[in-house]
């Protein structure tokens, strides 16, 4: 497999962006019962990027010189990655909440640099007294952790195909366990999904990733919501079935993370000043159209001042042969 493989990636990423961006945006408008739990179907877009980075990282190790000893460069690269527009939305929210507060509320927001600290080190589980600043941000976190195990498992899947099974199986045995813990080994299904496809790509349905994909979907089958099954077979379908060529939502998928991000800072508070006025309340649908746009502006602009670098840097970092 090479790179022109990943050409359909960026369309599963935009689809999962866009599907989570409509159910929070959905929000702001009153629904008949059925089409509120039809929209609740977009939350699950971050099980689909839990998939596609399953798949994605195995990638980026695979096609390198990647061994153990070069983890804490592997790491630096993802930091590098994840960190700069994630830390540059904190600092926004602050921004933004300082100018509502001034110059709408008649407010004072209080800057709490410690719910920062820890937010920005993705320990805001281990604190209970405070808050992700913003709810999404506790995804990151769970990217994060699989980051660090990836890291490490992959090195022995690399080197002895039957260790993926059996480290999937105690993944998954251990997510049961800690069920009520959001964490990536309660997520793991969708990650073992995504790195399964991506060895059964690169070298086919050996038996060892046919028995892994069949396990992570019996799991999703008899313990998970539907939801969350058919999340996983939406992503991993697309990403099998699409052909290597496939560019649709191409620009949409690059700046997927800054939308990801942003999306609840522009299209969200587009729709909190604008939901009450006649327009709004005659066509919601509309206006979720609008506030998707709103928010595809301001990625966009982010992904050029901040994500477009912070992948440069990340790519700087090589692996000594």
């Amino acid at each position: 497999m090479n790179k022109r493989h990943l050409k359909q990636v960026e369309f599963v990423r935009a689809l999962a962006a866009l599907s989570v961006a409509v159910f929070h945006f959905s929000a702001h408008f009153t629904w008949s019962e059925q089409t509120a739990l039809n929209f609740t179907v977009g939350a699950q877009g971050v099980e689909v990027f839990y998939l596609i980075s399953g798949f994605i990282i195995p990638f980026s190790l695979y096609h390198t010189s990647y061994k153990l000893k070069n983890y804490f460069q592997y790491m630096a690269k993802r930091l590098i990655r994840l960190l700069p527009p994630y830390i540059t939305t904190i600092v926004l929210i602050q921004i933004i909440s300082i100018f509502l507060c001034t110059y709408l509320w008649g407010c004072i927001h209080d800057i709490n640099f410690r719910q920062i600290a820890i937010n920005v080190f993705f320990l805001a589980d281990l604190f209970p007294n405070y808050d992700w600043i913003n709810p999404i941000f506790a995804t990151l976190k769970v990217e994060l952790q699989f980051y660090i195990l990836i890291g490490i498992l992959f090195v022995f899947y690399k080197k002895w195909s039957f260790t993926f099974p059996l480290f999937s199986a105690l993944l998954i045995v251990l997510g049961i366990l800690t069920r009520d813990m959001d964490t990536v080994l309660i997520n793991s299904p969708y990650f073992i999904l995504g790195t399964a496809l991506f060895f059964i790509k690169e070298e086919g349905w050996k038996w060892e990733y046919t028995i892994t994909v069949a396990m992570a979907f019996a799991i999703l089958l008899s313990d998970y919501y539907w939801m969350d099954l058919g999340a996983a077979a939406i992503g991993f379908g697309l990403l099998y079935f699409l052909p290597d060529n496939f560019k649709a939502l191409n620009l949409t998928g690059k700046i997927s993370y800054s939308y990801y991000l942003v999306h609840g800072l522009s299209g969200g508070w587009f729709l909190f000043f604008t939901e009450k006025s006649d327009f709004a309340i005659a066509h919601p649908l509309i206006m979720i159209i609008a506030a998707l746009l709103v928010s595809w502006v301001t990625a966009f602009v982010m992904y050029w001042v901040v994500e477009r670098f912070s992948l440069k840097f990340s790519k700087r970092i090589r692996y000594a042969k």
